[in-house]
């Protein structure tokens, strides 16, 4: 007798790509059995007609222990976030790990830890532009390696919001982490005015260290008219021998810090960015799109709020996720009801929905493959992303049907409004998210490398 049975669903295996009509049995926080029912179960879900697979892993998130944001991502069928990206991760990550897994969390947590915003500023290097000294980068190094026997996953590079970082400094820490197996994500943010010069810049850390990398949200910086370039790029560079791959969302337009270096004046012409182009996100602005006098008030007032930034073509958002090695990321943080951006509410929804169901750009089996398998294989995570006997039972049930996002841009509707189409979420075996009911908030854990 099993704790849960889901009954007669479509069951995809991403490492198999296939999808069959199976019964799945939960025992003790992992799957127990896939097989032809029925099976018994002290709790049986009647999947028909539903897809049951893995829980969905964002390679790219900003979640970091934030109950809210954790609960919009829950919503959309993740089980897993992994923070700490883009240079900006929790200072102390023993103590952040030991902190969530006393208390639990709403899904499971793996963490990055951030060069250009939390290893610079814990070696005084509070100024974006100021390089690194000799002796910086050695304490840099020897928190590095600290933050990697807590169980990090990887290092996060986020150049653009600390121009002032020389290779002086990234290739000895891409190097440490080369040397203990770990991932190395890199948010190319306008590191510089050239076009791809970011993603030559990543290219050859990789080349340089052996490090494997994961290039952050990809339609961002390259949705620009030179996505394609880019791809070649990384092509070329993997026949070369690196291990190089890529995170991608489904807008083309971004999120960040309104006081960050990326809204700089002279980081701003450079990359052709208006102020007509940035509408706030959060605060009492919420919704604005800027203008002079507002840009000099926030940047003032206001630095602890959040902007997106318009730009970018939509098609290649599709383009970008139908490379072979392109994972879906949400790039969600942590804001207050009604604030924010779409993407921390429905991400996942919508790519299934565009990129399966409307486009037919991927058949449910790649696409799940991509949300799942491949970026726990690409992270190092154990145990999770996939669908056999024995991994942990971290599921999703949905109707592909109807599943679809429903959130909107601050200003033009709601960026926290909950996704259509899942029906079940397990953690660990808990019924975490049940027909759009919270369940359990606490059955997640850290994955700690």
């Amino acid at each position: 007798m099993f704790d849960t049975v889901i009954s007669g669903g479509f069951v995809v295996d991403p490492r198999t790509l296939s999808n069959r009509l199976l019964d799945v049995g939960i025992q003790d926080g992992k799957i127990a059995a896939i097989a032809r029912g029925p099976l018994p179960g002290r709790e049986v879900i009647d999947a028909t007609g539903r897809i049951v697979c893995p829980g969905f892993i964002d390679v790219h998130g900003h979640l970091d222990g934030d109950a809210y944001a954790g609960e919009l991502s829950l919503r959309q069928g993740i089980t897993t976030t992994v923070g700490g990206n883009c240079g900006f991760s929790p200072c102390d990550l023993e103590a952040f790990f030991r902190r969530e897994d006393e208390r639990g969390y709403i899904i499971r947590q793996a963490e990055m830890v951030g060069h250009s915003g939390t290893l610079r500023n814990l070696v005084g290097l509070t100024d974006t532009r100021t390089p690194a000294s000799p002796e910086q980068i050695e304490r840099m190094c020897a928190l590095l390696e600290r933050a990697f026997d807590a169980g990090a996953c990887g290092l996060s590079l986020g150049l653009g919001y600390a121009p002032g970082s020389s290779m002086d400094e990234v290739l000895p820490l891409c190097q440490i982490a080369a040397a203990r197996g770990r991932v190395v994500s890199i948010d190319t943010h306008m590191r510089t005015q050239t076009d791809l010069y970011s993603l030559v810049e990543a290219v050859s850390i990789a080349r340089a260290t052996g490090a494997r990398m994961l290039i952050s949200h990809f339609v961002y910086q390259y949705g620009v008219g030179v996505e394609d370039e880019a791809m070649a790029l990384v092509d070329c560079a993997r026949r070369a021998g690196l291990d190089i791959r890529m995170d991608s969302g489904m807008y083309t337009d971004w999120a960040t810090g309104i006081s960050t270096a990326l809204f700089d004046r002279d980081i701003m012409e450079d990359n052709n960015i208006e102020l007509w182009h940035i509408r706030m996100a959060t605060g009492e602005h919420r919704g604005q799109v800027l203008d002079e006098a507002l840009y000099e008030h926030v940047r003032r007032e206001h630095a602890d709020d959040s902007a997106i930034v318009f730009t970018g073509d939509e098609e290649a958002i599709y383009r970008i996720l139908r490379h072979p090695l392109a994972m879906p990321s949400t790039d969600a943080g942590a804001y207050r009801p009604g604030e924010g951006h779409p993407q921390i509410a429905g991400s996942f929804p919508r790519y299934l929905r565009k990129m399966v169901v409307e486009r037919g750009d991927l058949t449910w089996e790649e696409a799940i493959f991509r949300a799942t398998l491949l970026p726990a294989q690409t992270i190092g995570l154990p145990g999770v992303g996939r669908m056999e006997v024995g991994a942990a039972a971290d599921l999703v049930v949905f109707d592909p049907q109807t599943i679809r996002d429903r959130a909107t841009f601050v200003g033009l509707g709601r960026p926290n409004a909950s996704p259509e189409g899942i029906d079940h979420v397990f953690i660990g075996g808990v019924r975490a998210l049940s027909h759009g009911c919270i369940r359990c908030r606490t059955a997640g854990r850290t994955l700690r490398f």
